[in-house]
């Protein structure tokens, strides 16, 4: 993501793990802005006191896929001036099953949407967008009404929403919707995702990067300087699992019987470390060969 300036932990992943059944979430996300002045906060919640936060998780993922939801649900909360980061992590119950050999994921769950508003001492910190974003763009649209007038130390304010210029009003509506925890735009079919395989650890990976998700900014021309003050938001995600995996649709189907194909690729290693070791000894002895032709 580009900044204009450094905000620290400005990269930010929902990462997917599903193990013996265990399906568990982490989300590291992180808000980079300078438009307000957030209050120095370090917080730290679980859904066992925090009764919003339970409730809010429990019912979007309820939303997304009947039956699945959360436990374990811990958050993390740093913010200082003009940056947010949050980490959470908890476990997601209700989308897995075996049947025979062959375990299932649901993954619709991914792209659930918390709406409600959680809050963290002063900071309300999903609706950051409606609570802390918005009143500023409401004063600059109020202020972009006088530009002009004898008495108005602002000669000009410039709206962008997506790089694309637009009405004040627009941008407050735009920044007003703005939540953190809204993962919608995970919700392109995990078989529509990169798929990778990596033999030297046996697990698959799913890996999916949104477009931007969130980017405002406004310029504010004042007589002798200009200034920008935006907000960007945005995360990467990754599902892994232990094992040959596939997708269909958004079904994760993994093959958890005898290990079979475990041991089939464990000896395709070692046929190819064999080959290797017997092509590197035919080539040394190849070699001594004609090392002894050419002297003699």
């Amino acid at each position: 993501m580009v900044s204009l300036f450094v905000v620290p932990g400005s990269a930010s992943d929902v990462t997917i793990t599903i193990e013996n059944q265990q399906v568990r979430a982490k989300l590291a996300l992180s808000l980079q802005q300078n438009m307000t002045q957030l209050a120095t906060q370090t917080s730290t919640m679980n859904m066992a006191s925090d009764d919003k936060l339970s409730s809010g998780f429990t019912d979007a993922l309820m939303k997304t896929l009947p039956g699945a939801a959360p436990s374990n649900l811990t958050l993390n909360l740093v913010s200082k001036g003009t940056w947010l980061n949050i980490s959470a992590t908890m476990t997601v119950s209700g989308v897995s099953k075996r049947q025979g050999d062959i375990l299932s994921a649901n993954m619709t769950w991914k792209d659930f949407y918390v709406s409600s508003d959680l809050r963290a001492g002063n900071i309300s910190y999903n609706t950051i967008g409606n609570q802390s974003l918005r009143p500023v763009a409401v004063f600059y649209t109020n202020a972009s009404r006088f530009v002009g007038r004898a008495n108005s130390t602002i000669t000009g304010v410039n709206f962008l929403v997506n790089k694309t210029g637009v009405s004040g009003t627009t941008a407050e509506d735009y920044v007003g919707n703005f939540t953190l925890f809204d993962f919608r735009a995970l919700n392109v079919p995990l078989e529509g995702w990169n798929r990778t395989y990596t033999l030297s650890n046996n697990t698959t990976t799913w890996r999916y990067t949104p477009p931007q998700l969130f980017d405002v900014s406004i310029g504010i021309e004042r007589l002798n300087l200009t200034t920008t003050i935006f907000a960007r938001y945005g995360y990467r995600a990754e599902i892994t699992v232990q094992g040959i995996a596939r997708a269909h649709g958004d079904t994760l189907l993994l093959d958890v019987g005898t290990g079979q194909k475990e041991w089939i690729m464990a000896g395709i290693v070692t046929l190819t470390v064999i080959f290797g070791i017997i092509a590197q000894l035919f080539f040394r002895a190849k070699r001594k060969k004609y090392v002894k032709v050419a002297r003699w």
